[in-house]
């Protein structure tokens, strides 16, 4: 039952976690059950799934897959227990973003703020910019001032997985962005909300990047393509007209569409064209109307050196209650 690993953490970090077998282990494949020992464990109010690796560790690619299965199946947050670890393994672990624990005591459990560690090394650099998961969270709370929701709750509404969503969240709390407090039916459960305006976008904005991956052109423009890009800009602002239609869509719509891509530059010259901007995630997540949400246009744009551009968006956040300048 993991005596040592349990008598550690109650010395040193919550002396009312509990570790004890998985009880519904039926719910798990035989294959992942000959890799791992099922335990569940509560360590400061939150519930999560204890795997203690059987006979050789697999590799940090297939440790990964194995997770996304069995947090599909228990929709709880999975934590890699080792006996010993190389510090190749832990780094590739902690670059991995994957939760562990080992019995001698160096742990890495994100979903909780906790990066324990025996030995002295040097500190990751901090994150300069949102990942992609976090920059959604960050426009989830951006766009819903009052939401407070779980993990749970937000991995459902952004199509994410528990373990994406807590990363999220964890990286908005390191940002001092959001806040949580503890309670529910069990007393136990994490409920996050974000600071008031005009701080959240404040601090967001120093990490916020363009969520623009690339920029392909087209003859037509997609199917329910949002309006982007200067076009979008120009028909909010004072900007003038657009010389071309700027649409975005998400990789997986512009394969979807099979779109054909102008690829020779003579034909941009002479013949109207589409500029697509191929972003990051789905630029539908935050509208109900023809044009991208309103931060991440400005994010697409704000490095821009134009100052007819920069005085176009800051007429643009203005009419937003969460901006200022």
């Amino acid at each position: 039952m993991l005596p040592i690993l349990e008598r550690y953490l109650k010395a040193n970090i919550d002396n009312q976690v509990k570790i004890k077998s998985f009880d519904n282990i039926n719910e798990i494949p035989i294959f992942l059950r000959n890799i791992y020992n099922f335990y569940e464990m509560i360590i400061i109010g939150m519930p999560c799934l204890l795997l203690e690796i059987i006979g050789e560790a697999p590799g940090i690619d297939l440790i990964e897959k194995h997770i996304k299965r069995i947090e599909d199946l228990t929709n709880l947050m999975i934590v890699i227990y080792y006996k010993d670890i190389s510090r190749y393994r832990r780094k590739s672990l902690i670059e991995n973003r994957i939760p562990f624990v080992i019995e001698d005591g160096q742990m890495f459990l994100p979903f909780l703020g906790l990066n324990l560690k025996r030995t002295s090394q040097k500190n990751n650099e901090e994150r300069k910019t949102f990942s992609i998961s976090s920059q959604l969270a960050f426009l989830y709370f951006l766009y819903n001032k009052n939401e407070v929701v779980n993990t749970t709750e937000l991995a459902s509404r952004l199509g994410f997985t528990i373990m994406t969503a807590s990363r999220a969240l964890n990286e908005l709390l390191d940002a001092r962005l959001i806040s949580y407090e503890i309670g529910g039916k069990t007393g136990r459960s994490k409920t996050y909300r974000r600071i008031q305006d005009p701080d959240y976008f404040r601090i967001g904005n120093s990490y916020i990047k363009s969520p623009v991956k690339k920029v392909v052109y087209v003859k037509t423009p997609p199917e329910n393509a949002l309006t982007a890009g200067l076009e979008a800009l120009a028909e909010l602002s004072m900007l003038n007209p657009s010389s071309h239609m700027v649409r975005a869509i998400s990789q997986d719509e512009l394969i979807n569409q099979e779109l054909k891509i102008i690829e020779d530059k003579d034909i941009l010259k002479d013949e109207i064209f589409v500029e697509l901007e191929i972003w990051h995630f789905n630029p539908n997540h935050f509208v109900n109307k023809k044009y991208v949400d309103i931060m991440s246009l400005y994010a697409s744009l704000k490095d821009e050196k134009d100052e007819r551009i920069q005085q176009a968006l800051d007429e643009v956040l203005r009419s937003e209650t969460w901006y200022t300048d």
